[in-house]
């Protein structure tokens, strides 16, 4: 069902210029993006000023995005999903991350508390140790190969299954040279991406992509969500600044 959901601009005075030829500023927060929903784009330009922490596509494309201030907003995701982010939302929880596996699975982390639906079991039990060892977990991926296949990053470390062994050992150098891995992105063309702050390393992603990640790099703009649809290679990064 096509669903909207709950839009906080509580200090949105400043909206980000739409253009897509370089990275459009808001109050709070820079982003660019490249080949995904026009309407995703607009209203990420209303959101950023509110701090965006997560922004993901579904297999079919559809998207959800949420700021550190409560707003939310969602276009073709699973109705359940829908339902829970808002419940998460109201109960009190800072949503960290939302994330759709290919096989139609998700899964929504907060601050305080979680909810998967058809997830792979072993994700979703690593998932679960992490909030009983008093961690949160801030990202989930799920590479589009599907299976079990997929990482889950904490606030002190990361657990990954089937990934590309190259990313995984990227992650691990990162963890080693004293970087907090953030995120880990895998485009629907293959490749990925593993983000720590300012560093990070790609493989195989759109040359356009690590570009910019490179700019938003030298312009000191921490990298805190890459996002890439399963719709003509399109891709998003955002900064909160």
């Amino acid at each position: 069902m096509d669903r909207r959901g709950f839009l906080a601009l509580t200090g949105a005075t400043g909206l980000a210029t739409l253009g897509l030829a370089a990275p459009a500023e808001a109050a709070g927060g820079y982003f660019f993006n490249r080949r995904i929903p026009d309407e995703a784009h607009k209203m990420m330009g209303k959101m950023a000023p509110s701090g965006i922490t997560s922004f993901s596509f579904t297999p079919s494309n559809g998207w959800v995005i949420v700021t550190q201030k409560g707003g939310y907003f969602a276009r073709n995701i699973p109705d359940e999903c829908f339902a829970k982010l808002k419940q998460m939302i109201a109960d009190g929880n800072r949503i960290h991350c939302v994330a759709f596996a290919p096989g139609g699975g998700w899964v929504i982390t907060g601050d305080r508390t979680l909810f998967a639906r058809n997830i792979p079991e072993e994700c979703y039990q690593r998932i679960l140790s992490y909030y009983k060892a008093g961690q949160q977990v801030v990202h989930v991926a799920f590479p589009p190969a599907g299976g079990n296949r997929w990482v889950v990053v904490a606030t002190k470390g990361f657990y990954a299954r089937n990934i590309d062994e190259a990313c995984y050992q990227k992650m691990r150098e990162l963890s080693r040279g004293g970087h907090r891995v953030t995120r880990v992105a895998f485009p629907y063309t293959g490749g990925w991406a593993v983000v720590a702050g300012n560093a990070f390393y790609t493989r195989g992603i759109d040359n356009e992509c690590f570009q910019t990640m490179r700019k938003f790099a030298a312009k000191h703009l921490p990298i805190h969500n890459v996002a890439f649809s399963p719709v003509g290679n399109g891709w998003s990064l955002i900064s909160r600044g």
